[in-house]
């Protein structure tokens, strides 16, 4: 579909909810603005995950590594309204390690789609294992879902998901990975 014919079909959808342009000079570039930013949205349906730079671990005790409070953006696959949060991943390395800046770059990749919350931790979690085979992998996201707070429920809650791996899947790893990530919490 090319974009000029989303942005019409867009405006029928306005005129179909009463919406005019004629009565209202605001909306006469909506349907383009809108059309733009679900195309910025979903911009990662359709490449692959970004290249990420990974470094040889260095041999030792293999202590977590954690990339806190990642602050992230998606839209939900039912209403098409935003979720957003923090994501907070930790990995026990096996052989590599990632950089950090690929961290963020996967987390965005992945949310730059249509998505469930759940569906966006087991994509980062599964990604980030086939890339570092690591010996432990916890990720946890902590969002706010608009459509919950703009329609049916309507109210504001945190909404909690995680996805774990070997070492970090149970035990006091797991526990203590935990307690750190609770420590650098911030507000969704």
């Amino acid at each position: 579909m090319r974009p000029q014919d989303a942005e019409r079909h867009f405006l029928d959808t306005l005129r179909a909810l009463n919406l005019d342009a004629t009565q209202d000079d605001e909306l006469s570039r909506t349907p383009a603005r809108f059309t733009q930013m679900l195309a910025e949205l979903t911009a990662s349906l359709h490449t692959q995950p970004p290249p990420v730079s990974v470094f040889p671990a260095k041999q030792g005790p293999p202590d977590p590594v954690l990339v806190c409070a990642l602050r992230f953006h998606s839209i939900c696959v039912h209403h098409l309204v935003p979720f957003f949060g923090t994501m907070d991943i930790a990995y026990i390395p096996g052989d590599s390690l990632i950089g950090f800046g690929g961290v963020g770059r996967v987390v965005d990749h992945f949310a730059r789609r249509p998505q469930v919350q759940e569906r966006l931790v087991k994509q980062i979690g599964e990604h980030l294992e086939e890339t570092l085979q690591p010996a432990g992998l916890l990720v946890r996201c902590r969002a706010r879902q608009l459509c919950v707070e703009l329609r049916g429920l309507q109210k504001r809650a945190l909404f909690v998901s995680s996805y774990s791996s070997g070492a970090l899947a149970g035990g006091p790893q797991r526990d203590e990975v935990l307690r750190q990530f609770a420590a650098q919490e911030v507000e969704p």
